[in-house]
């Protein structure tokens, strides 16, 4: 007798994600012209010496900063929410909280809620990460099978590979694996130069956005 296959039924997010169709999509549809203003996530598999692991990562997409990562054996909803958590945390602490209106002679990008833009997995349409998410940006959503809306994600995640492959293949332990990236994005951060960022590091292209614009945050 043929096995019947049970079909997942997508979620109410996800329906909702499927009316919505591009709309969904507020990157695309947006000039970043700051930093702060759109935050981008997605997830990798990585293969060590021990076994393999994902890597989750919030990035900025203008100051190319990476505020939140999260390591870990499967890819749950957990390693998502424990990224962002650590991002929202990093931001605020920056920037302070993030607030939907200003003085309208000054409104600007910064004067409402950062975009936070991911792929429709369902690690990212889970109802804990929509809500969590919620109360700190408005989400935007790439359309189905399509890595060209989350560009900088792509880039970040394909250059980290080739740059560090062989230290990574010959990692043995997933606490090794784990202190590496930390390492590793430290480096990224804090000393690797961008050309999209003025040949200057993330960190001191962003505290400079900070200084320039210290009287627009609250």
């Amino acid at each position: 007798m043929q096995r019947k296959i049970k079909i997942k039924q997508p979620n109410m997010i996800q329906k909702i994600l499927l009316a919505l169709a591009q709309r969904a999509n507020l990157l695309i549809r947006s000039t970043i012209t700051t930093p702060f203003q759109a935050i981008t996530s997605d997830m990798t598999e990585l293969k060590y010496l021990g076994g393999k692991a994902y890597l989750c990562v919030h990035k900025d997409v203008l100051g190319q900063m990476v505020y939140g990562w999260s390591l870990g054996l499967t890819m749950e909803t957990s390693l998502v929410m424990k990224s962002f958590t650590m991002a929202k945390s990093k931001i605020q602490k920056l920037v302070g909280k993030l607030k939907d209106k200003m003085n309208p002679e000054r409104r600007d990008a910064l004067g409402r809620k950062p975009i936070l833009h991911q792929d429709r997995g369902t690690q990212y349409t889970s109802y804990k990460y929509v809500q969590a998410g919620l109360e700190f940006a408005r989400l935007s959503y790439s359309n189905p099978g399509t890595p060209t809306h989350n560009p900088g994600q792509e880039s970040f995640f394909g250059r980290f590979k080739d740059d560090w492959k062989t230290e990574i293949a010959e990692i043995e332990t997933f606490e090794k694996l784990e202190k590496f990236v930390q390492t590793k994005i430290k480096y990224y951060n804090y000393e690797r130069r961008h050309t999209s960022v003025g040949l200057v590091s993330p960190w001191n292209f962003t505290k400079s956005f900070l200084k320039t614009n210290k009287n627009r945050f609250g």
